[in-house]
This record gives C-alpha cells, structure tokens and sequence, in this order.
C-alpha cells in the first residue's frame, strides 16, 4: 500500500510551456531559486562547480518507460573534497496523484545509473499543496513501513510574496509575482519587482528574461487597473525592454544584411527577432514554422505576430502565412 497526500489533478495542455520556462530558469539562476528556498543546504554547495546534464535519461522498464526530462544539475561540496552530488527538480503544474511516487522513482533511477547522492526538489505552480516543505512518500507491506522518502517542495503559489520582494533580490522579486498576495496590490508589487530587476546588476540577458516571466505569469493586462502613474510605469518599462530587444535583434540584421542592403537587414532583424521570441517560449521550432518565418517581409506582419507570440501559450496560436503547396507537399518518388 502507497501513501502521499495529494489528490489528482486534471493536467494542464500547458504543462510543456510552463516547463520550458522554468527549465531556462533554472539553468540561469538555479544557485539564486536554492539560497533563496534552500539557504541551509546551498551554502554547503560549490555553485562555481556547477554543470547540467543535458540529455534526457530514458530508462525502459517492462510495463513502462521512465523519463527524466527536467532539471538536473551537478555540483560540488564545499567541504566535501571532489564529492559531487545530484540536484534533481521536476516543474509540475498540475501534480497528478502518484507524483510523490514518480519523485521518488526519479531519485532511485538517479542514484543508481550516476551512483551520486541526490537532492530532489519539486516545483509545483498549482495553490493548494502547502507552500515550502518537506513531502514524504512512503511504502508499507504486511503492516509495516519498508519505505520513507522526502523531497523538497516549493508550492510557491502558497508562499507569501511580501518578504521576497522586498529582499533588493532581482530573482526572488522575479517569483515574488507567482507567490501569494492580495490581488489590489499587484499592480504596485509589479512596479516594484520591474523597477528591483531594472536596477539590479544582472546581464541585460538575464534581465529580459526576468522581465519576461513576469509578463507570463502575471500579464499587465490582468491587473487592476489603478490608472495613474503606477500604470503608466509598467507599461513604460514593458515597452523599453521590448524596444531593446528589437533593437539587438535589428542591429545583428542590418550585421547580417549588410552586404545586401540596409532594406533588407532590416528584415533579417525582424526575423531574428520573432524566431528568439518563439524559440526563447517554445523552444526548438518545427521546420514548417522557420520557413513560414522565412516568407515573411511585411513590417504590420511581423509587428503582429511579435505581439501574438508575447501572449501566445502554443505556436498554433500564431497566424502565419501558409506555406505553398508544393512546400507542404512529400516528394513521391516516382
């Protein structure tokens, strides 16, 4: 008989989305998300030694194929000599019932393939489970407990926000947005984690992407609506950064166009910049999607599909030209 004390949960069509985000999170401030949650155990870590496993592991079972698809990084002990050990993060919007049993499944199939020690933690982006804690799973047979396994979790739509965003900390002002609050106050609490980031000496890069989860998970045009100069705030630093990153992107064009015209590095900007906006949301882009990009040149086109892909959940969503017949059509060979 297995134990946990979490009810099912229907799964999200944005689950994919959701992780994407976070995967990048990760890989940009995962030293950041673990002193912030974790401060215990991150300052026994040697973050400088830090490296991602990047390929997916696939374990083929008899009944079932397991796959660690997350976040799972190496890193260093401070007063551990050469010990490395494993952090493992599954990103779950929506945990089903066996959750706390895949979690531990991921940490046996872990610990025996890398034989390192290692450290779960689950993210979870649905309210409801408890904020920060410790979970436990466990496995009882003829009565008895045969199992007890713990993980970390950070249910961060429980947590309060206030603390965080007050912190001066770009990125847990950053997820301050998902956390807790009164809805009235939101508005405020977004000038505020916009202006924290803005002034913070993260790279431009790691500031736009800050700026961008904001925008996901907590959209200006959701807030109430306190008009005024908190308003206007946002939507000016909003515009700012969108206009730099047109302009990186028209500036690596006009480097790339340059031999064939200004006219036409403009375009090449306006290519980069759509292509990095929906690689940056949904990560690798079909082939049919690039070379649908490729046909456009109409500066109200790719204005509106810039602002479809800001908001858009799948690339679906996005109006693109079509491609031509004989583009869609397989070759047959005769």
């Amino acid at each position: 008989m297995r134990k946990n004390e979490m009810a099912e949960q229907p799964e999200s069509a944005s689950t994919t989305w959701h992780d994407r985000i976070f995967k990048e999170f990760f890989h940009r401030f995962l030293p950041q998300f673990m002193r912030l949650f974790f401060p215990e155990e991150a300052n026994q870590l040697d973050f400088d030694t830090l490296r991602f496993l990047d390929k997916e592991l696939v374990i083929n079972l008899p009944e079932q194929t397991l796959r660690i698809t997350d976040v799972v990084a190496e890193v260093g002990i401070r007063t551990g000599g050469k010990r490395t050990i494993l952090v493992h993060l599954e990103i779950e919007a929506y945990p089903k019932r066996r959750f706390p049993n895949r979690m531990f499944e991921y940490f046996a199939l872990l610990r025996v393939l890398r034989q390192q020690s290692v450290f779960p933690i689950a993210l979870i982006l649905r309210p409801g489970v408890g904020g920060l804690r410790w979970q436990t799973y466990t496995e009882e047979l003829f009565g008895r407990e045969i199992l007890r396994f713990h993980y970390g979790q950070v249910g961060i739509r429980d947590i309060s926000g206030e603390e965080y965003l007050n912190s001066a900390d770009p990125v847990a002002a950053a997820l301050s947005m998902l956390m807790a609050a009164d809805e009235a106050q939101r508005p405020i609490q977004k000038l505020t984690a916009l202006q924290n980031i803005i002034a913070s000496g993260l790279t431009d890069g790691d500031k736009l992407f800050l700026i961008e989860l904001i925008g996901a998970y907590l959209p200006t045009a959701d807030l109430v609506d306190l008009g005024g100069t908190v308003m206007e705030q946002i939507a000016d630093i909003e515009l700012t950064v969108f206009e730099r990153m047109r302009r990186e992107s028209r500036k690596e064009g006009l480097a790339e166009g340059r031999e064939e015209g200004r006219e036409e590095g403009e375009v090449l900007g306006k290519r980069l910049l759509l292509r990095r906006l929906l690689i940056h949301k949904f990560g690798d882009l079909p082939q049919g999607v690039t070379q649908r990009i490729e046909m456009i040149s109409d500066d109200a086109v790719f204005d509106s599909l810039v602002e479809q892909a800001l908001t858009a959940a799948s690339i679906d969503e996005l109006t693109l030209p079509e491609l031509p017949v004989d583009v869609n059509e397989d070759a047959n060979p005769a």
